[in-house]
C-alpha cells in the first residue's frame, strides 16, 4: 500500500513576503509604505506646503516651499520620526531631513 503525501499548504501572502525578502526588496517596500504614511499623518495644511518627499537608506526627505513651516517641522522632527514609525508599526525611517 502506498502512502499518501498530504500536499502543505500556505497563505498567499506568506509566500510573497518570502519572496520579497529572498530578492532584498523589503527595505525599499517599507521606505514606499512610509512616504505614503508621511502623507496621511502630514495632514491638507502639511501637504498644501509640501513639494516633494523621498526616502533613502532609512531617511526620509521632505522638500517644502515654505521657510516657516520647515523651521516648525524642523523642532519637532523627533516627534514626526516616532509617530511615523509607530504607524508603521517597525521602525524604518531614523532620521527625517526637512528642506
Amino acid at each position: 500500500m502506498q502512502s499518501k503525501k498530504t500536499p502543505t499548504t500556505f497563505a498567499l501572502s506568506d509566500l510573497v513576503d518570502a519572496a520579497i525578502d529572498d530578492l532584498g526588496m523589503r527595505e525599499g517596500i517599507d521606505e514606499a509604505k512610509a512616504v505614503e504614511v508621511w502623507h496621511e499623518l502630514a495632514g491638507p495644511i502639511i501637504a498644501k506646503v509640501t513639494e516633494r518627499v523621498w526616502t533613502r537608506r532609512g531617511k526620509m526627505y521632505v522638500q517644502l516651499n515654505s521657510g516657516t513651516w520647515r523651521q516648525e517641522l524642523h523642532m519637532h522632527r523627533i516627534q514626526w520620526r516616532d509617530r511615523l514609525n509607530e504607524t508603521l508599526g517597525k521602525r524604518i525611517i531614523h532620521e527625517i531631513i526637512f528642506q
